[in-house]
């Protein structure tokens, strides 16, 4: 059963009460004030309000204790009541009470969320809070290791009150300003799943602060220092749930081991649309060499605590470089893969230019963009396909289409067309590739589009549908859907790798195929050799560009085996 109630603390604020009540008392919601040792003005106010509406339940505190206190004592006041819902909101007004019934709407649909507002400000916020958002905030996404909470310092909030209560009896929370933000964090360390709903706060004119800036200012000092050792220690123990509300872990595996061997598909991203613009600002605020100087920093983080992470990129490279990587190995490859990132970042606004690209045998494509019909460009996850965006810095009027196997490419088009709307690369999300996505790829394909796809991962759909060919020495599982795909689009068919050689990318340009066919008869034999070639010609470039390729899994791992069989 669902009952909710309004917590509403309470410090000094006098007539302020009776206006936000006036807002509320439509809602027909019981409301529990928690008078936290107001002053003798308040408390009348108080008892005239309780004594007025059957509605109010007053409850208080001796002395004032802190907007955490009162909002603790409310909630274990709601939990002796039998409510199960708890929405906070503050006295003095500047929360939105219309967006009430949305926030009660998902708490009743997830009863076991904490739903929070995002702030929408206006002007009337005072700078020193709205920057000192922005470094909380920094903090809880290190303290939870997540984007999941994108603000954890508005006090307009729905406490699923069972789980909020027992934790307060399991540990010792913030008492004062720190509480909102300590009180989340716990929560999500604990496993409730975070929610957010945008909401307008305004700063009233005669609104009341009790924020003190030297005493509050050390509390949530310290606050975080807490909360990071806390965040390292449940690392070390490895019960640090990752991402709540993102795509679920359908592997069945324990939160918190973002990084083991089942298919790569199915463990957990660390990011999402937010993150890539969270990243962009990044880049054109601080440029691409603070940002690669923060990169020792980040990588080092991860390297540190991606354990299962580390040990596949030590299996990998043990394979490339034929011989027992060290650590050190090891973290050049994953700080390669950080600048990848900043690269791509670059790539994505525009900053890869001529200059930066060294491009070998352009002229097999010009050649098949002048021919009128496109073709497909198969790729890896070796380099940075992305710089593939200097391509049409060759070949004028080039319209790319890159294949996707992920539910954000509806996200990442969309951050892309906002950092470069004259981009002309389209990212198409794919499932599995049936009739209806070859039809649409065969349209562009006849109009001069190029299709790229990497051929380096197996379908997350079609996990079974692989080719086995040796690769660095032991058999790996290649897709069969690219090449697939390639034979029903009837179109040439190139490779592409993108390598940095320390000074600039060069791209290699090879022809795979005039075109791939697979008859009924021959088509395993055929598939077969064909995913061997590709490869071959994989492995010369991991050979060549050791630290570039990015599958930070046990890529040697059948798709449907338990255990390590290397």
């Amino acid at each position: 059963m669902f009952r909710p109630c309004l917590l509403i603390p309470v410090y000094n604020h006098g007539p302020l009460v009776e206006g936000t009540w006036a807002r509320l008392r439509g809602f027909g919601l019981p409301c529990l004030m928690v008078d936290d040792g107001s002053d003798v003005a308040t408390a009348a106010v108080l008892n005239r309000l309780a004594a007025a509406e059957p509605l109010i339940t007053l409850l208080r505190l001796p002395q004032n204790r802190g907007k955490g206190a009162a909002s603790l004592h409310g909630i274990a006041g709601a939990h002796r009541l039998g409510y199960t819902h708890a929405l906070q909101i503050d006295a003095d007004g500047q929360h939105n009470a219309d967006d009430i019934p949305a926030m009660l709407a998902m708490a009743e649909r997830e009863p076991a969320a904490l739903i929070s507002g995002a702030p929408q400000y206006g002007d009337d916020i005072p700078k020193a809070r709205l920057y000192g958002r922005y470094i909380t905030h920094f903090w809880v996404w290190v303290e939870t290791l997540s984007f999941t909470i994108t603000d954890s310092m508005c006090g307009f909030r729905v406490y699923p009150v069972a789980a909020t209560h027992a934790l307060a009896q399991q540990v010792s929370i913030g008492q004062r300003m720190t509480f909102d933000t300590d009180i989340m964090v716990r929560l999500y360390w604990a496993g409730t799943p975070v929610r957010f709903l945008p909401t307008r706060v305004s700063y009233p004119r005669d609104g009341i602060s009790h924020f003190r800036p030297l005493r509050d200012n050390l509390q949530i000092s310290a606050m975080h220092t807490t909360l990071v050792c806390g965040m390292l220690w449940r690392v070390c123990r490895g019960d640090l749930p990752v991402s709540h509300g993102h795509t679920p872990d359908v592997s069945g595996r324990p939160a918190g081991r973002p990084y083991n061997n089942t298919h790569w598909s199915q463990q957990q991203e660390r990011g999402s649309a937010w993150g890539l613009r969270l990243s962009l600002w990044c880049y054109r605020r601080l440029g691409p060499r603070a940002l690669n100087l923060l990169l020792y920093f980040i990588i080092g983080w991860f390297f540190l605590f991606a354990g299962n992470a580390r040990r596949e990129s030590q299996r990998y490279l043990a394979r490339v470089l034929q011989r027992p990587p060290t650590l050190a190995d090891s973290f050049r490859h994953f700080l390669a893969f950080g600048r990848a990132i900043v690269d791509k970042l670059a790539a994505w606004n525009g900053a890869i230019r001529h200059t930066h690209v060294h491009f070998h045998q352009r002229q097999l494509l010009l050649e098949q963009k002048a021919s009128g019909k496109g073709c497909v460009i198969l790729t890896s996850h070796l380099g940075n396909a992305d710089v593939c965006r200097a391509l049409s810095g060759y070949v004028e009027g080039l319209k790319l289409n890159v294949l996707l196997f992920t539910q954000n490419a509806r996200q990442i088009n969309r951050v892309l067309q906002d950092v470069n709307p004259g981009s002309s690369m389209e990212i198409i999300e794919i499932g599995t590739i049936g009739p209806d996505t070859a039809m649409r790829l065969h349209e562009k394909v006849q109009r001069g589009e190029f299709v790229v796809i990497a051929a380096d991962r197996t379908s997350p759909t079609t996990m079974h549908r692989v080719s086995r060919a040796d690769f660095l020495g032991a058999p790996a599982p290649f897709p069969q859907g690219p090449f697939i795909l390639a034979a029903l689009l009837e179109c040439p068919v190139y490779l592409l790798f993108a390598l940095h050689n320390g000074r600039q990318y060069e791209l290699f340009v090879e022809p795979f195929a005039e075109r791939l066919y697979f008859p009924r008869r021959q088509r395993e034999a055929l598939l077969a050799g064909t995913v061997q070639r590709y490869a071959d010609r994989l492995q010369h470039y991991c050979r060549l560009a050791p630290l570039q390729w990015f599958n930070f899994y046990n890529f040697w791992q059948t798709p449907d085996s338990r255990q390590d069989h290397d």
